[in-house]
């Protein structure tokens, strides 16, 4: 099959879950012998380059990861004039990507079936901004947050309705995103396709260097180890964790915490630690590359996803998994899809750190249970939502739609 990926954003366009799910999925499509272009938002060095046997077209004159009006236009020509050329066999679109070509028709008019990937939704957006209104610390960015609520509405309204409705098949990536779409966007069943997002877990996996990277951070073996790996953004609910350690610390006066990452609110956290009184607790360690993350996994007695965002489950969850680490992460948006709570991993209430304080605690205090769920957690992680089951099961849809506006 010849296939053209339309994204907003590659991996040279900065880290980032959306960034790195599109390269893989579109290496692990050309890897199976078959063409993949990209087309993508603008880049200051970059208009086209090879990556992973991947052609991926940068736009000139259109903001790098921005749904712009200059984005919408250049990059429907671009995609009629490489289908001109090369004669795609299917149009895969990221979230909105392809959004005016397909409420325009023009892929049908062009004899190409058109397959829309949603990692997420309005309603999704719309439930997070309420999630930080109510949890987050009261600011001017509370304010950004009400006319968020708003704007994600007309987001809905605008785009992703008109998307949803044009498209040949629709892809959920979870058991809740399928439910979602078929609720809010009225797909019908045989346009709706779900296939779980996953990741190459090669690098990740029991034993990966933890005792080591121990020794070099000068901690102790019998050390508790609590892991936080994201952005530091408001929505990762890193705060919630640190609201939770006093407590943790009052049981278990060894804890630990890592926090790895960057971002605009480390300071922010970083004051929250001292006026908790767990700043001695708590070890920030500044942006870590990828291939060192498993080094990090291995050496954690409990990974902690304390997000306030409504959206697709977090690939640093897997990540964790496939290293036999239980995940301790809030129950929302599409997590239940990866977590069954008390088998593979444990689930609280979003924005509470007390539940969160007492599912660590208990965890850490039943060593072998844990063993146990970990084992569990890598079993779910490798068996489901490795990269080859994504791309399988993406490709299962390409056959679906092949050939649907054929002419007879």
């Amino acid at each position: 099959m010849n296939v053209c990926f339309v994204t907003r954003a590659m991996p040279a366009h900065g880290r980032g879950g959306m960034e790195d799910h599109a390269l893989a999925l579109a290496a692990g499509v050309a890897a199976r012998g078959h063409s993949v272009t990209v087309v993508t938002t603008g880049h200051d060095r970059l208009e086209v380059e090879r990556r992973d046997g991947v052609e991926i077209r940068y736009l000139r004159g259109t903001p790098p990861r921005s749904y712009s009006r200059a984005w919408r236009r250049r990059s429907t020509e671009e995609v009629l004039r490489l289908h001109a050329e090369r004669r795609f066999d299917v149009l895969h679109s990221q979230s909105i990507g392809a959004y005016d070509l397909l409420r325009r028709g023009l892929h049908r008019r062009a004899q190409l079936p058109a397959v829309v990937t949603f990692h997420g939704t309005p309603y999704d957006e719309v439930v997070s901004r309420l999630h930080l209104i109510r949890f987050a610390p009261l600011s001017l960015r509370t304010l950004e947050d009400v006319a968020g609520v708003g704007w994600w509405a007309g987001q809905y309204v605008l785009f992703y309705r008109a998307t949803a409705a044009a498209a040949d098949a629709v892809i959920a990536t979870s058991d809740q995103q399928e439910e979602l779409i078929r609720r809010i966007f009225r797909v019908a069943p045989e346009r709706l396709h779900r296939v779980y997002n996953g990741m190459d877990l090669g690098l990740f996996a029991p034993g990966a260097g933890g005792a080591e990277l121990r020794r070099t951070l000068g901690i102790a073996p019998e050390t508790p180890v609590l892991l936080c790996v994201a952005r530091f953004v408001r929505d990762k609910g890193l705060d919630q964790v640190i609201e939770a350690l006093p407590a943790v610390a009052a049981a278990l006066p060894d804890v630990l915490l890592l926090l790895v990452g960057d971002g605009e609110q480390r300071g922010r956290l970083e004051r929250l630690a001292r006026r908790r009184g767990v700043a001695g607790r708590v070890r920030f360690t500044g942006f870590v590359p990828l291939d060192q993350l498993p080094a990090y996994f291995d050496l954690c007695d409990l990974f902690v996803n304390a997000t306030i965002r409504r959206n697709g489950y977090d690939l640093t969850m897997l990540e964790a998994m496939a290293c036999g680490k239980v995940v301790v992460s809030s129950d929302v948006g599409s997590t239940p899809t990866l977590i069954r709570d008390g088998v593979d991993g444990l689930l609280v209430p979003v924005g509470n750190p007390r539940a969160l304080a007492e599912r660590v605690v208990a965890a850490l205090r039943s060593p072998e249970r844990l063993r146990e769920m970990g084992r569990r957690a890598r079993e779910k992680a490798r068996s489901g939502f490795d990269l080859d089951a994504m791309v399988e099961g993406t490709l299962g849809v390409y056959e679906a739609v092949r050939g649907v506006h054929a002419r007879p």
